[in-house]
């Protein structure tokens, strides 16, 4: 009676096994070959790759992505920091202007400095115009009388000449930064836009 227990006892024991087995879970991945593999665990180096747990009825019960290859990596780290970045630059936007109107005027009052250098470079201009023609119409007049042109005029209208090109370059620049001055309050206006509708 007892041995019959027992067997009893070991046979309800190897059952229990047998449906504990079906029950456990099973992992799907793809090798080196590239090939799906079902297995009962998944060995190491293909745990980075990704894989599916599967349950008894062949169900996928869970999804482990692939771990993020490391340009994907610096994709992410890249994007973060852009987020930041852009989330200072929006903070900084609202603490600077407290609406658009307030944006506007800063723009003008920038502008108007700008046409402010370039009016009073081109007064410079205007000046060394009128020293170039002098200098100019003194060494013509000494040509006129035979003489040969004072050294002194030749280096002063060199240097007239120089300063002339360097004034022209400096308003070209200055041109050149309202455009950028333009492009930029756009932008800032367009962001402040959305920001304030939020």
């Amino acid at each position: 009676m007892q041995r019959r227990i027992r067997y009893q006892a070991v046979a309800a024991l190897l059952g229990a096994v047998a449906v504990g087995a079906e029950a456990a879970d099973l992992y799907r991945y793809v090798n080196d070959k590239g090939i799906t593999v079902l297995d009962k665990s998944v060995p190491p180096h293909y745990v980075s790759r990704g894989y599916e747990v599967l349950d008894a009825d062949g169900r996928v019960k869970l999804v482990v992505p692939a771990a993020p290859t490391r340009e994907e990596r610096e994709a992410a780290r890249a994007a973060e920091q852009e987020q930041q970045r852009r989330a200072t630059a929006d903070g900084t936007l609202l603490r600077l202007y407290s609406g658009v109107k307030d944006l506007d005027r800063a723009h003008d009052r920038q502008i108007q400095q700008i046409e402010n250098l370039i009016a009073t470079t081109e007064a410079g201009l205007l000046t060394l115009q009128a020293q170039r023609d002098d200098l100019q119409s003194r060494a013509a007049a000494q040509e006129r009388a035979g003489r040969k042109v004072d050294p002194q005029i030749l280096r002063d209208l060199a240097e007239v000449e120089a300063e002339q090109g360097r004034l022209q370059r400096l308003i070209t620049s200055n041109r050149g930064e309202v455009d950028a001055v333009n492009q930029a309050f756009a932008s800032r206006r367009q962001r402040l836009q959305q920001l304030l509708a939020d």
